[in-house]
C-alpha cells in the first residue's frame, strides 16, 4: 500500500484533520473498488492512529444473487483483515415507491440511515464513505443540470459533520491500478452500467465525451472549482447567517422578514437568507433549486398579496412589508367555512373571555354593564384603545367572538355607511394569511369592534341619549416569567 497512493490520500486526511487520534470508524463497505481500497487504507491507518473501525454492507435487494455474493465477498474480506462486518438487507425498490423516490436517492438514504445506525450503537465518532474525484466531477455536473445553487456546485465535502470522504483527492483509476498491484479482488455492481440512471449516464457518456472532445483533464477541472466555490461559499454562508440572526424572524415553523432590511442587501446575500428561510420550513436544502429561490426573491419586488407555491408543500408570500415563507394553509382567505363553533365564543354580562391569537398571547377580556346618568364624551371613549364603549341599548342580541366570516361589515359613520370587513382588514394592513385567524366582536354579520386594530363600529358609539352601556376592557395575559409588569 505504501508504495501505492497511499502517500497521496494520508496527506489529503491530515490536511483536512479528517481522522484523530482513537477516532471509532463506520466504514461503508459495498464490495467496489472504492470501498475495498478505503477500508484498507483505514487499516493501515489503525495502529498510527489507534482506529477502531467497523464495516457496514447493505444488500439492496435489487441484483438477487449477484447481491449475495457481493454480501459474502465483503464480510470475508473485512473479517479476513480482522475487523467485525455489519449486514443489512432492505427492499430498496419499495422504499422508493412508498417515499415516492427513485431507486438511486432511496438506496443513498437508506444506506446513510444504516450508517448512523451502527455509529450511535456502537457509540463511534464517525461514518467513512468512498467517494473519489470521479465521483466529485459527476456530482458538480448533476447539481449544475439540476439547477443547484452555490452550495450544490460546490460538490462534496471532505468532512461533512461527523461523514469523511478520505478519498476525494484520488482518481478511480489510481485506486484500481493500486489495488492491481495488490493483488486485490473487488465486486462489480452490474447497476454500474444500467443508464437509467442519471448519474450513470454523466459517468459513462457526459464526462467521457467532455474528456475525449473538450478537455482531457475536466475531472480535475470539475474538482477544482468545486473546492473554489466551496471557499466562496463558506464566506457568503458567514455574512449571510448573521444577517440572518439579526433580520430574520422564526416562529412557530414560519419565517418572516421585513423586506426594506433585505432589498438593500447583494443579491447573493439576499439569496442566501431566503434559502436559508427556506430551509428552516422545508427542514432540508435538498431539491430547493436556484430557480425557486429565484422566484423566491422575486417576491420582493411584487405587489403586496402575491404568493408562490414552493418545494415541500411551501407557500411565501408578501404582505406589505413582510415577506414570509410557511408551510401551504388551505384555510388563507376571510370565508364562512373558516369558522367552526369551536371558533365561537359566547360572552357573558359581566363576564370574562381568554383570546389566543396566532402568536401564542392571551389577551383577557372583561365585559361589565353600566348605567350612565351624566353626558359621556364618546369621542374619547372611541379613542380610548384598551376600553370600548358600546350603546348597550342597540345591541339586540349578545355579541359572540369568533372570526371573520363572509358578509361582515362595519359602519364607518353614524350615517349609516358600511365597509365590508376584508375591505377593512385590506386597508389596515393585516396579511391576508392572518386576516381569517383573527378574532372580531359581533352580533351578527354587524362587527362592533375589532381588538387587533382597535376599530368600533359607529353605529354603537355612545351618544347624550344613551341609557346603558357596555364596557369591554383588555389587557395582555401576565408574561409566565413573572416579571409583574402591567401589560394593560
Amino acid at each position: 500500500m505504501k508504495n501505492s497512493i497511499y502517500p497521496k490520500v494520508k496527506k489529503f486526511i491530515k490536511e483536512n484533520n479528517l481522522i484523530k487520534y482513537k477516532d471509532k470508524i463506520v466504514v461503508g463497505v459495498s464490495g467496489g473498488a472504492d470501498s475495498v481500497f478505503l477500508f484498507l487504507v483505514l487499516a493501515e491507518l489503525a495502529d498510527e492512529y489507534g482506529l477502531e473501525l467497523c464495516a457496514v454492507h447493505i444488500n439492496h435487494g435489487i441484483r438477487g444473487k449477484e447481491a449475495l455474493a457481493d454480501e459474502k465477498f465483503t464480510v470475508s474480506f473485512v473479517e479476513g483483515l480482522g475487523y467485525s462486518c455489519r449486514v443489512f438487507h432492505k427492499d430498496i425498490p419499495v422504499m422508493a415507491r412508498n417515499l415516492k423516490l427513485t431507486e438511486e436517492e432511496a438506496g443513498r438514504r437508506c444506506r446513510y440511515e444504516c450508517f448512523e445506525y451502527v455509529c450511535n450503537e456502537l457509540n463511534y465518532d464517525k461514518i467513512a464513505v468512498a467517494h473519489h474525484k470521479d465521483d466529485q466531477a459527476e456530482t458538480v455536473l448533476f447539481q449544475m443540470i439540476r439547477g443547484s445553487g452555490i452550495k450544490g456546485l460546490g460538490g462534496m465535502r471532505p468532512c461533512n459533520n461527523n461523514i469523511i470522504r478520505p478519498l476525494l483527492n484520488v482518481r478511480r483509476a489510481e485506486i484500481e491500478k493500486a489495488l492491481a498491484a495488490e493483488e486485490r479482488d473487488y465486486c462489480i455492481d452490474s447497476t454500474n452500467a444500467d443508464l437509467g440512471y442519471a448519474r450513470n449516464r454523466i459517468r459513462s457518456d457526459i464526462l467521457p465525451y467532455i474528456a475525449e472532445n473538450i478537455q482531457p483533464a475536466v475531472v480535475e477541472r470539475f474538482a477544482a472549482t468545486a473546492s473554489q466555490l466551496r471557499d466562496v461559499y463558506a464566506y457568503i454562508e458567514k455574512q449571510s447567517n448573521k444577517l440572518y440572526a439579526e433580520i430574520v424572524i422564526e416562529k412557530a415553523g414560519a419565517c418572516f422578514v421585513k423586506i426594506d432590511l433585505l432589498a438593500n442587501q447583494d443579491k447573493v446575500i439576499q439569496k442566501e437568507v431566503l434559502m436559508c428561510m427556506a430551509e428552516y420550513v422545508a427542514g432540508r436544502r435538498k431539491d430547493i433549486t436556484a430557480k425557486h429561490i429565484d422566484l423566491f426573491a422575486g417576491l420582493l419586488y411584487k405587489d403586496t398579496g402575491k404568493r408562490l407555491s414552493l418545494p415541500y408543500g411551501m407557500c411565501a408570500g408578501r404582505d406589505y412589508n413582510w415577506l414570509w415563507i410557511k408551510k401551504a394553509d388551505k384555510n388563507i382567505l376571510c370565508d364562512k367555512s373558516n369558522t367552526t363553533k369551536t371558533d365561537i365564543i359566547d360572552i357573558k354580562v359581566p363576564g370574562r373571555v381568554e383570546l389566543e391569537y396566532n402568536d401564542g398571547q392571551k389577551h383577557i377580556i372583561l365585559f361589565k354593564r353600566e348605567h350612565i346618568e351624566s353626558q359621556i364624551l364618546s369621542n374619547i371613549i372611541e379613542k380610548n384603545y384598551c376600553t370600548k364603549c358600546f350603546d348597550y341599548d342597540k345591541i339586540k342580541f349578545m355579541p359572540q367572538f369568533r372570526y371573520p366570516m363572509s358578509g361582515d361589515y362595519m359602519w364607518l359613520r353614524t350615517d349609516g355607511s358600511k365597509k365590508k370587513l376584508n375591505r377593512i382588514l385590506i386597508d389596515s394592513k393585516i396579511p391576508i394569511s392572518e386576516r381569517n385567524r383573527l378574532w372580531v366582536l359581533a352580533e351578527g354579520n354587524h362587527i362592533l369592534w375589532i381588538p387587533a386594530i382597535g376599530r368600533c363600529s359607529a353605529y354603537y358609539y355612545v351618544t347624550d341619549v344613551t341609557k346603558e352601556i357596555l364596557c369591554v376592557t383588555a389587557s395582555m395575559e401576565e408574561e409566565k416569567s413573572g416579571n409583574g409588569r402591567d401589560n394593560t
